[in-house]
């Protein structure tokens, strides 16, 4: 633990990588479940989303296919037979992944002074081999999956803080999700980079904050080495 100042906790999807491919995949596997003369508009509304053009109220791509299917917020897994098919796409060359650049340098730059966790709500079947996939899979001390955040998150994130002899403050959740990823760590005490892609906010609550990755890369390092 010695040398340790502070713990970055991350998330996964959208975070990690983008991928639009994904996501129109989890929602083309949702279409087979509908009425056939809604999959088409469905897919369409869906691809207008994940182009930037908004028409839904959703954090991310994986919680738009849900509720563009008439489900609600916050159940981005609800179509499992659809979203396990998805994970499994995801690992072939034909699903498009985008590793923002500078993300695994920085990963590697900060271990020696911050302990890396990465908590996800993706079960493990899905996170292993897609972290081996974007050359990930060393860049963390250590990984939860299947987490089910927001619950506990809040708890979790005050007990990193207490088993690596860190203030609360010291630490740092990052993620594209606001109530997943940061209103728990702002409830906690702890520190919140939001990517906010879609800009679905809400704004101006998470002490770092942008639209794309790259532009939290410095931000965080500079926040790591101020501790």
């Amino acid at each position: 633990m010695s040398g340790i100042s502070a713990v970055l906790v991350w998330d996964l999807d959208g975070t990690l990588y983008r991928s639009a491919a994904a996501c129109l995949h989890y929602a083309q596997g949702i279409a087979e479940t509908l009425e056939e003369p809604a999959r088409a508009p469905y897919v369409e509304a869906m691809e207008r989303y994940l182009s930037g053009a908004g028409g839904v109220e959703a954090s991310d791509g994986w919680e738009a296919a849900v509720v563009l299917a008439g489900g609600g917020r916050g159940a981005s897994r609800a179509y499992g037979d659809a979203f396990a098919r998805t994970r499994v796409f995801m690992l072939s060359d034909a699903c498009e992944l985008e590793v923002p650049d500078g993300l695994r340098e920085l990963l590697e730059r900060v271990g020696d002074r911050a302990r890396r966790v990465l908590v996800t709500n993706t079960p493990s079947f899905g996170v292993m081999p897609l972290l081996e996939r974007l050359d990930l899979l060393g860049s963390f001390d250590e990984i939860s999956c299947d987490s089910a955040k927001p619950n506990r998150f809040e708890i979790r994130l005050r007990a990193f803080a207490d088993v690596n002899g860190v203030a609360p403050q010291n630490v740092l959740s990052i993620g594209d999700h606001f109530v997943n990823d940061i209103q728990p760590a702002l409830n906690a005490g702890c520190t919140a980079a939001y990517v906010d892609p879609f800009g679905v906010g809400p704004a101006g609550r998470a002490q770092l904050e942008a639209p794309r990755f790259e532009d939290l890369l410095e931000p965080i390092e500079r926040w790591v080495e101020d501790r």
